[in-house]
């Protein structure tokens, strides 16, 4: 979840496509750590993906876990 994020942070910070790096340095500036494969994996899956597109399936998935509750 930070990952994704901080990821979301760099993209409205102006980053249309954020690299590792720039993960990195927002995740660091707070002092969390990365684990540079689980953060490949991350940007490789969010790439070329909107912002909304992004929201919308965290909040249905959210949604469908509170139904299971």
């Amino acid at each position: 979840m930070r990952y994704v994020a901080a990821y979301m942070l760099a993209v409205l910070g102006g980053k249309a496509s954020p690299s590792q790096n720039d993960i990195e340095k927002i995740l660091s500036s707070v002092g969390i750590e990365t684990d540079a494969e689980k953060l490949k994996k991350v940007i490789n899956e969010l790439n070329g993906k909107s912002m909304d597109e992004l929201i919308a399936k965290g909040m249905s998935i959210h949604s469908l876990k509170h139904l299971s509750d």
